[in-house]
């Protein structure tokens, strides 16, 4: 696909994400999906106990729907197209097989766990946002549902308000150290 195609299909002519409110301001917009999406996050984390146990990355669709479909038709959508953010160029759509398989099999090796070291989470977050299925809300999805698979092993992730730190190390051309990256992400083991 095109970057025109792809702008003609997601945006309208003056750049603003195309919506179910038919809001062409993209500050308008921008305040009111924040608004939206935060309520549904909060939501979403406090009904924790009815989602399903966090075994798949396909559940991440269900997460982004939840978050987003009020705004937008393509919520819970995985693309099929290549994207790339601020020079950066994410998974390609033609490897998303190979790509769910490996976050699958982190899953399956997290859920063997009563509890998670910080590190195992920093290594899905770094997989899961390299990822990127969708077109827009990649990162509140992805933190949302690593709330969510923290909650089933009774813990808590305080993501840090500011994430250049994250963002930094996400870039970073070595390996990144997962032990360092979750110490930045100051997950919390709850009471039971």
């Amino acid at each position: 696909m095109t970057d025109q195609e792809l702008f003609d299909r997601f945006k309208y002519p003056n750049g603003t994400l195309k919506n179910k409110r038919g809001i062409t301001d993209t500050t308008e917009l921008a305040r009111l999906e924040f608004q939206m999406v935060n309520a549904n996050m909060v939501a979403l984390l406090q009904h924790a106990a009815q989602f399903p146990r966090i075994e798949t990355i396909d559940q991440l669709t269900v997460v982004h729907r939840f978050l987003f479909d009020d705004l937008y038709a393509w919520a819970g959508e995985v693309r099929n197209y290549n994207l790339a953010k601020a020079g950066h160029v994410f998974q390609d759509f033609h490897t998303f097989r190979e790509t769910t398989r490996w976050i699958n099999s982190l899953l399956s090796k997290a859920n063997q766990e009563a509890r998670l070291p910080a590190s195992a989470y920093a290594e899905l977050l770094d997989n899961i946002n390299e990822y990127h299925p969708f077109r827009e809300g990649n990162g509140r999805s992805t933190k949302t549902f690593l709330q969510l698979l923290a909650i089933q092993h009774h813990q808590y992730i305080n993501f840090p308000r500011h994430q250049d730190q994250l963002v930094d190390a996400f870039n970073q051309a070595t390996p990144i150290d997962y032990a360092a990256l979750g110490r930045m992400l100051g997950v919390q083991n709850r009471d039971e």
